[in-house]
Parts: C-alpha cells; structure tokens; sequence
C-alpha cells in the first residue's frame, strides 16, 4: 500500500467517524424539541429515536459520498478492478479480492454492480 492511500483510508476513516458523531449529536438535538421529547415516555423510547435518525443521517452522507466527494481525484480505474474481479472463479477468490480493495473501490457503484452478478454466478 502507498503512503498516499495509507493517508487517504485514514482520511476516509476519519471522515466517517466525524460524520458518526455530528449524526448522533444532530440526532439527539432534534430530539430535543418538546414537541418530540413529549412523545418519548420511556428512555428506551428516546434511545430508539435516536438511533433512527442518526441511522437515516449517516445513509444520507453514504450517498452524498458516493456521488459528490469520492468521484473527485479517483486514486483506482474502475476498469481494472472490474476485470479484476471477473478473473475470480469462486466466491472464495471474490472474496480475496474484494478484500484487497480500497473503500472507494467497495463503494462504487460500476463495482458493486459487477460484484453483485458475481455472487449470484460463482460457486
């Protein structure tokens, strides 16, 4: 692995964690208005409505991560994992590589399509 991926994945990590946090908190502060603490009558109640917005939040920055800022500066050619990923001839080879790529190439779309057509193929 290169020094520029090296640094890239943590920034990815880091991104994510950030993006973890400002969810629950922005959660927990809509929540927060009386008009929905009043619903909530249990703590477990709260919880639950926490966890679901904040769930909602972090899928609504996957999608805009994926169409706004991973697309910027590609560090991989999606070409050539795809033809990576069809030399494959088992689910246990897909595997193998699909561990052997970056969390941008995981979550391209063009990948995860052709990764999906594998599964269902291969043995």
């Amino acid at each position: 692995m290169t020094e520029d991926k090296i640094i890239k994945d943590a920034q990815y990590r880091k991104g994510l964690s950030i993006a973890f946090f400002n969810a629950t908190n922005s959660a927990i502060a809509l929540l927060s208005a009386p008009r929905v603490l009043f619903e909530s009558k249990t703590p477990e109640e709260t919880k639950e409505k926490i966890v679901e917005i904040r769930d909602w939040m972090l899928e609504e920055h996957k999608k805009y991560y994926a169409e706004v800022i991973m697309p910027i500066g590609k560090l991989y050619d999606s070409k050539k994992t795809i033809e990576a990923l069809k030399v494959a001839q088992s689910k246990v080879d897909l595997k193998k590589i699909w561990i052997s790529l970056s969390e941008d190439e995981r979550r391209d779309g063009e990948i995860l399509k052709v990764v999906k057509e594998l599964k269902t193929t291969l043995k």
